[in-house]
């Protein structure tokens, strides 16, 4: 017996019904339409005028389109809840097991200076038992993350600068290897790299951590922001990762940069230095409203267009690059291109909905107190404890994680039920991010579709929506690589 299949033009009725979806204007001549479980398209406006009117669509190509990714659907077609309530909750997986990235702040004590300095941190002579966290608030710590439900985890100790308290890495290693039966555990270290010796370095390639460090660029730009003794903080950083190179363990180390005023020139410098070093990544980070940031922003900052126009530089050079036989990625707009062609979530916190704040980050202070990001202690330092959620030696886990800051988070950080975003095409896309609104605008609902947040947000989204979508087709293949990797 032979099986048959139907010819694509049975499936074609000029008659349909409308699925939920949102509509955002793209360009001049487009409008991007999307939906809560992740398809999209673009539409022209004489398009979408025959599809929000439910007219006969005589372009077979894009009715079958919108067909498959459940933008409209026929009489006589299944009930598509079922399908789609699974796309929801596969975009949403990464709220299955509540937060995942746990941060412990060893101490608030540097030995770099620097003008963007988002912790007010202390000097590295400050006295370490105000400043260093105690071994019992570090062994509650560890055990509070350890007793999360989720069966993976990544622990990540930062300062200040975190090596100065080494002994505290290597005793919560030794704790997780005492408590731990059954979870995976990726450790990370936060690190300025400026003065590590050979046996710390020796065990945190041992034990598999990644390093995580700061890079701004060229020499001159890195020394510029970032004080180490009385020079500049990239020759010793340089000299550290030359020596983790000889041990063949350059894999396992990233780094950031962040973007100041005197960055906003030198985009090909910035990212050939990345390049220089050996790495295949860099993230364009904006200045964040924290700390010393926000006090010296006259003379650092930089309105978010100015920013909008580096970012676009970069990606554009690095695309170049690409073409030319430099493979290299701009990793926020890989984070994106992921959320637009994958059926999945990213673990990056600041693109989620509801908000990593709390829901995927939690952060132990050095003095126990608990926050539910590294921002919300970064107002800490600065005098604002409104988002301080209780202290591990003396809250219950209910207080902690029931109490009034996760409450307002579950309301201020689920853009699908904010004013304006709940009605943006690109809010799928997005994420919220209440902790720093509130900095910003004094409420943690801040001013959707007019606040910098969402404004830088959705220009990068535009910006990779149309070169992913107008681009040549390598731009096309390169982006569509990243988000696939």
């Amino acid at each position: 017996m032979s099986i048959k299949f139907a010819c694509i033009e049975d499936f074609y009725q000029p008659h349909y019904r409308l699925l939920p979806f949102r509509f955002s204007k793209l360009d001049a001549k487009r409008y991007f339409i999307s939906t809560d479980y992740g398809e999209w398209v673009c539409l022209t406006s004489e398009q979408l005028s025959v599809l929000v009117n439910k007219k006969e669509i005589t372009d077979k190509k894009l009715y079958y389109e919108l067909r498959s990714k459940h933008i409209i659907i026929n009489d006589e077609a299944l009930d598509p809840i079922p399908l789609l309530a699974s796309k929801y909750k596969t975009k949403k997986a990464f709220l299955e097991n509540f937060a995942q990235l746990h941060i412990f702040v060893l101490t608030v004590r540097c030995n770099n200076s620097c003008i963007y300095c988002q912790a007010s941190r202390k000097s590295c002579q400050s006295d370490s038992s105000c400043f260093d966290m105690s071994e019992a608030v570090l062994d509650s710590s560890i055990d509070m993350a350890l007793s999360m439900p989720s069966s993976t985890l990544t622990l990540e100790f930062q300062g200040g600068e975190s090596t100065l308290t080494m002994p505290l890495v290597r005793r919560a290693v030794e704790r997780v290897q005492q408590k731990n039966t059954a979870k995976e555990i990726q450790f990370v270290l936060c690190t300025n790299l400026c003065d590590v010796n050979d046996d710390d370095i020796n065990f945190l390639i041992e034990h598999n951590f990644s390093i995580s460090t700061s890079l701004d660029g060229p020499q001159s730009l890195h020394n510029a922001n970032r004080k180490f003794s009385k020079a500049g903080a990239w020759e010793a950083l340089t000299a550290t990762l030359r020596h983790i190179k000889q041990k063949n363990a350059f894999d396992k180390v990233s780094a950031l940069m962040t973007t100041t005023r005197e960055s906003l020139g030198l985009h090909e410098e910035i990212i050939d230095e990345y390049i220089r070093h050996g790495f295949s990544s860099i993230f364009i980070r904006e200045l964040n409203p924290y700390g010393f940031a926000q006090k010296y922003f006259n003379k650092i900052g930089y309105p978010t267009d100015a920013f909008l126009a580096f970012y676009e530089k970069c990606l554009d050079y690095i695309i170049q690059l690409n073409k030319d036989g430099q493979p290299f990625r701009e990793s926020y707009a890989s984070l994106i291109v992921k959320k637009l062609v994958t059926p999945w979530a990213t673990g990056f916190v600041d693109l989620q909905s509801p908000c990593g704040a709390g829901f995927g980050v939690i952060l132990y202070n050095y003095d126990g107190n608990i926050y539910p990001s590294d921002e919300s202690r970064m107002m800490a330092e600065t005098g604002d404890q409104h988002f301080n959620m209780g202290n591990v030696l003396t809250s219950t886990r209910a207080e902690l994680f029931l109490g009034p800051v996760m409450q307002e988070l579950a309301l201020a950080g689920v853009n699908e039920s904010l004013p304006v975003c709940s009605d943006c095409a690109y809010a799928p896309y997005c994420g919220a991010d209440p902790v720093r609104r509130y900095q910003v605008t004094g409420t943690p609902y801040g001013r959707p579709g007019k606040d910098d947040f969402c404004y830088k947000n959705q220009n990068i989204i535009k910006m990779i929506i149309k070169k992913l979508t107008s681009g040549d087709s390598q731009t096309r293949h390169i982006l569509l690589q990243w988000g696939l990797q």
